[in-house]
């Protein structure tokens, strides 16, 4: 028998594979060289941080994104709770389908791009900060056990091997269950989730903490919860979150 033709077939696989890659955003295959953070060129450009046209104190999107970087009329009356703020893109197109495929339909093959595009914005607005401590926007139990994963947890794992920093997913809790944000009006937001964090003393006294989580809407959540870890003794809290919800 001719094994020849197996073995050249099997040859010809092993460098095609070896030599291509799958995108992980648009699943196109590209030679090996082309791919960046496991996106081919086309993502690649697609998932940059946004540079201009949006608010750098909370991320507000303004509607020209060619126009330089400057403060919304919120964050010129008052400023944020927190110190610093980084988004990589609004909340819309191909960045939304995966954030919401991953949080809500658990596909877990989304999880490595979001973690690299968080690691991308960090390095863009947080180039040379290493927090004392990550922590990701915590989930109720009750919702924990629903959904069966905190996707601001998961989004963050990279963030901690690529800095060097440790996740904490207990010195921020929610001490009582609200409703999901989504849908209410920006004093039912403010409301839902007024008091709903407590944070640990013991761990966060003259700590730097990163806030995470996957969007922003209004800011009601990071504004709670960067309350509560200011209480308990923080002093510098950045937020990084994946997307901003335009409009």
């Amino acid at each position: 028998m001719d094994l020849q033709p197996y073995l050249s077939a099997g040859r010809n696989t092993w460098q095609r594979l070896n030599v291509t890659r799958r995108c992980l955003v648009c699943a196109c295959t590209v030679h090996r060289t082309q791919c960046v953070d496991g996106m081919c060129p086309d993502c690649d450009l697609e998932m940059q941080p946004r540079t201009g046209g949006y608010c750098p104190a909370c991320g507000q999107i303004f509607s020209l994104a060619e126009v330089e970087p400057y403060l919304c009329a919120a964050c010129r009356h008052n400023a944020p709770a927190w110190n610093g703020f980084g988004f990589l893109g609004p909340y819309a197109g191909t960045l939304r389908e995966m954030i919401l495929d991953f949080k809500f339909h658990a596909r877990f093959e989304r999880r490595k791009i979001l973690q690299s595009l968080l690691n991308r914005a960090h390095s863009y607005h947080f180039q040379g900060l290493c927090p004392d401590l990550i922590v990701p926007v915590p989930l109720h139990t009750a919702r924990l056990r629903e959904r069966g994963f905190n996707q601001s947890l998961e989004v963050a794992r990279g963030l901690s091997q690529m800095l060097s920093s440790p996740i904490s997913t207990d010195v921020l809790i929610r001490s009582r269950r609200t409703k999901a944000q989504s849908g209410l009006e920006r004093k039912e937001r403010v409301k839902n989730v007024r008091g709903a964090f407590e944070a640990d003393s013991h761990a966060l006294e003259g700590r730097h903490v990163l806030l995470v989580d996957d969007v922003s809407t209004t800011g009601t959540t990071m504004t709670e919860c960067t309350k509560a870890l200011r209480r308990a003794g923080a002093t510098q809290v950045d937020v990084l979150v994946l997307a901003v919800a335009v409009g």
